[in-house]
């Protein structure tokens, strides 16, 4: 049971003919600076992902509110379930009641319409949750900041990791797969791009798109098989990269070719999925790990949240615990303290987060508005103290952001 130290209401507002459920955290209304409103799945086939925000947001409430000249933030969480028109009717609700910031959004095609609401009623977005990197490219605009690693930083990470191992590896050809969607597309888009910059030589064999949600890829496998590449890129990502690993370790596929994922195949989610199912060796990596960085401020974070769930943490709850942190250090260096001021403050802005390494603090790009961050890549080991995972990454690569 979660143990609430704030206010939190859970109740039920009309949207439409559709009730929803909506979680309220922090402060009352009377004594908030900031109102803000988050959309993430509570419910439904996702709901570990929202369930996971709320004790995040939670945390960094509670520690933010401890704190002397704090901002006094009130939190909605509306429960999206994860489908895209209701999430765009939570999105419109949550403006005409008059929050002054919109935040979360785990899927990249949701949180692209959500954005372009944000622009049209000139309202505060802070991403958290997705990896689409064309929120802060073609589709960026100066409502909307992005506060965890997106799909370009991971694959540019990705690229300089297979080109340090280039001569150990000695690999040459690489092969793709991924959803067909618009997040699983960008992945293989970003990795080519990232490869060509780096200078990395390498040849293509095979491109896979599989359905979201694809339950069977024997047929995808076994063409894999028929003609292995050195390196498979992975863009898949949570229900649908566990299954596949499952059925191409069961096929005998990771044996023969190196399997990467770079963007969320090393977050904890797919690792205890997976359990003894998943060989040492593979590469992977996720934009928050439960042994990496080995700081205080990490192992604190971790704790914390295991405390009060009694399990450990999936890195859309660091996204999620970002977003306060960010409202606490940009208020209070916005000037004049409004909503204005606050997002005049955000570019630049620098923050401590527990997914810092020692020495290092997340920055704002003022450019871009994306969030940068240092992005770790390891290889599955077996490791204890961490069930239902029997692995864990190690062997650590730690890669610094590049401003693009």
């Amino acid at each position: 049971m979660l143990l609430v130290r704030f206010s939190v209401l859970i109740f039920t507002l009309l949207l439409s003919p559709i009730l929803r459920a909506e979680v309220v955290l922090g402060a009352s209304k009377q004594e908030a600076d900031l109102e803000v409103g988050c959309l993430y799945p509570l419910t439904g086939p996702s709901a570990l992902w929202g369930n996971d925000a709320v004790v995040a947001l939670e945390m960094a409430l509670e520690e933010v509110h401890r704190e002397k000249d704090a901002p006094k933030l009130r939190v909605y969480v509306a429960d999206t379930m994860g489908k895209q028109f209701r999430s765009r009717e939570i999105a419109t609700s949550f403006i005409h009641r008059g929050v002054d910031v919109l935040c979360g959004v785990v899927n990249s095609n949701i949180a692209l319409e959500v954005s372009q609401l944000a622009k049209q009623h000139q309202i505060l977005f802070l991403g958290a949750g997705h990896s689409t990197a064309r929120l802060t490219e073609d589709q960026r605009h100066p409502w909307y900041f992005h506060l965890n690693n997106d799909a370009s930083q991971s694959s540019d990470a990705g690229a300089r990791y297979l080109r340090d191992v280039k001569a150990e590896m000695e690999w040459q050809t690489i092969s793709y797969i991924g959803p067909d969607y618009e997040y699983g597309h960008q992945i293989w888009q970003t990795m080519m791009n990232s490869l060509q910059r780096h200078h990395v030589q390498y040849q293509v064999k095979d491109e896979f798109y599989s359905l979201l949600g694809e339950t069977d890829y024997r047929l995808y496998i076994k063409a894999l098989l028929a003609d292995p590449p050195d390196v498979l890129v992975s863009g898949h990502w949570t229900r649908d990269l566990v299954i596949f690993l499952e059925q191409a370790a069961r096929a005998g596929l990771l044996e023969g070719t190196h399997f990467v994922n770079f963007d969320t195949g090393g977050g904890y989610f797919v690792l205890s999925r997976l359990g003894d199912t998943l060989p040492e060796g593979v590469v992977l990596s996720g934009r928050s790990h439960i042994n990496w960085p080995e700081t205080s401020a990490n192992q604190t974070y971790i704790k914390s949240f295991f405390e009060r769930t009694q399990r450990f943490p999936t890195f859309i709850a660091q996204d999620a615990y970002t977003v306060i942190r960010v409202l606490d250090v940009g208020w209070r260096q916005a000037k004049p303290q409004t909503v204005s001021g606050l997002r005049n403050a955000l570019p630049g802005l620098k923050v401590s987060l527990p997914e810092d390494p020692q020495g290092f603090q997340s920055y704002i790009d003022p450019d871009t508005h994306k969030i940068m961050q240092y992005q770790a890549i390891g290889t599955t080991q077996q490791t204890g103290g961490f069930a239902p995972a029997t692995r864990m990454l190690g062997q650590w690569r730690a890669y610094p952001p590049l401003v693009p």
